[in-house]
């Protein structure tokens, strides 16, 4: 297991979460549901959420978080499992449908490893690529094929992805069955097709030999797409143009804020992968897409969207290191699939593109934030009122994190256990909450 704590930390630690505690009780002072009304649910669908521009609006949101009535766990509170030490670091986890194993993915071109929950010993372990930040990682249904890519720092500022390196893996014998570059790529639902975005063109990919069954142009499409569930639709982020901004109310009529979004904000629309033809549009402006996730009932679309550094008032940062020294302000927005509204509970975090893991019950998202250097946090929060439920502080010092063998890059991975537990990346090891 990791080393106890010295005295020295214990008492510097009990006298952080006893200032943490007081400030928050403070908050909550603050009248928390009037806060949180005022933030969330009291926004009418029109309006602007570029993220600097509701900038008031987010230190309004951060006094709203610490105001709810939310249990605040502890690190130490988690129920820590010690695992093979690997030359790199976690980047990525995620369940296998089987209920008890876990794919791991780490930096450093590490093998990818797959833990078995009820012992948590390893498993298998299967050569990676070269990727030097890690991969990220989903499986399908069935748990047979497994898509890892390449994960590029967003935090110099970009305003457009790369395009990275994909491999479809098998978990059983850790045989790549399909490697490929794109911009994105998302597996579907039962592991038969992969949809590959580069430039404008979406094309619908039968994984067992790589045959392209569709292809779909996407005029100005971007950085991001996702599959739903049932293989059927395909959500895709795009630029805007002066028609589709004639469907959003917050900037029709306003000659300014369409010039802005013309420049500076996209749009998220969703094709049908059986003829490619376009569904619709949200009527919504966002700014970078960096990622999209349907929940898994497919009822709802997250929208995870950044600054866009060229922008006025722009908080996006441009230099390479700032991933591990200094937060980057993003936004889960959400769509209500069926009728393609825009839904007023949205989610902000301060952490370079976190992972959008949604409950089993598809009742709660977790969400990792920061507050900056070795401040890292993971929220609960309740997916349809945004209210937060739980906040896990993982804040202490980089000393401290190196003592008890829990270095990171300033990310933070987790997925959810079929049981509802919530397992989170500390360092090489693991922690476990059970909500």
């Amino acid at each position: 297991m990791p080393p106890a704590r010295s005295a020295k930390h214990q008492a510097h630690y009990g006298d952080h979460r006893s200032h943490f505690r007081a400030f928050t009780d403070k908050a909550q002072s603050l009248h928390s549901e009037h806060l949180h009304r005022m933030f969330y649910r009291s926004l009418p669908l029109a309006f602007d959420r570029s993220i600097w521009y509701a900038a008031p609006f987010a230190a309004l949101g951060f006094l709203a978080v610490l105001s709810t009535k939310a249990q605040i766990v502890n690190e130490d509170a988690l129920r820590k499992v010690e695992l093979p030490a690997s030359d790199g670091l976690i980047s990525c986890l995620v369940a296998m449908p089987d209920g008890h194993t876990i794919l791991i993915g780490y930096t450093k071109g590490a093998p990818l490893r797959t833990i078995d929950t009820s012992g948590w010993n390893v498993v298998r372990t299967i050569p990676a690529a070269s990727w030097p930040d890690g991969p990220r990682l989903e499986v399908s249904a069935d748990g047979r094929i497994a898509h890892a890519f390449a994960q590029p720092r967003f935090a110099d500022g970009r305003k457009d992805d790369p395009r990275v390196a994909h491999a479809l893996i098998d978990p059983a014998s850790g045989k790549t069955l399909l490697d490929f570059r794109a911009k994105d790529a998302a597996l579907s639902r039962d592991g038969l097709t992969v949809a590959q975005l580069n430039d404008e063109e979406l094309r619908i990919v039968q994984v067992s030999d790589g045959t392209v069954l569709n292809t779909i142009r996407v005029a100005g499409a971007t950085n991001a797409l996702a599959y739903s569930p049932k293989s059927d639709v395909i959500a895709v982020s795009h630029r805007t143009t002066e028609a589709l901004l004639g469907t959003v109310p917050s900037v029709r009529n306003d000659k300014k804020a369409m010039k802005s979004a013309l420049k500076f904000r996209q749009m998220v629309s969703f094709y049908s992968t059986v003829n490619g033809s376009l569904i619709g549009t949200v009527p919504e402006v966002y700014d970078i897409v960096r990622a999209l996730a349907f929940t898994p009932d497919g009822t709802r679309l997250l929208v995870y969207n950044s600054n866009d550094p060229s922008a006025q008032g722009s908080t996006a940062v441009r230099s390479v290191f700032a991933m591990n020294l200094m937060a980057i302000p993003g936004r889960v927005d959400q769509v209500d699939v069926d009728s393609r509204t825009p839904l007023r509970a949205g989610f902000w975090s301060q952490m370079n593109e976190p992972f959008l893991a949604v409950s089993p019950s598809g009742s709660t998202i977790a969400l990792s934030s920061s507050e900056g250097r070795n401040k890292r946090k993971l929220l609960l929060y309740d997916l349809a009122s945004a209210d937060t439920q739980v906040m896990i502080d993982l804040e202490q010092k980089h000393r401290c994190d190196t003592g008890e063998v829990e270095e990171h890059d300033g990310r933070l991975a987790y997925t959810w256990l079929a049981d509802g537990r919530l397992v989170l990346a500390l360092g090489n090891n693991l922690g476990i909450l059970q909500p």
